[in-house]
């Protein structure tokens, strides 16, 4: 008899801006996977962070310390 995984792993959901650029061809999108925190563009691969040092980024992107990166991006 084949040995099966007690339970099946939660789905992960993810979310992108309510708002988009209808000029850009992707979107940052998050989801939580457990105890991390998933980033991804909706074009590619995610990268697993933790929640502390995703609400880091985010406070520090609220605070408009990447604001330089989107420098002309209307």
């Amino acid at each position: 008899m084949p040995a099966f995984p007690s339970a099946l792993p939660a789905p992960v959901y993810w979310r992108r801006p309510s708002q988009l650029n209808s000029k850009v061809v992707d979107a940052v999108e998050v989801a939580r996977d457990g105890h991390r925190v998933l980033i991804r563009s909706s074009l590619g691969r995610e990268v697993r962070t933790t929640p502390g040092a995703f609400a880091d980024f985010v406070r520090a992107a609220q605070r408009g310390e990447y604001d330089d990166l989107i420098s002309g991006v209307r």
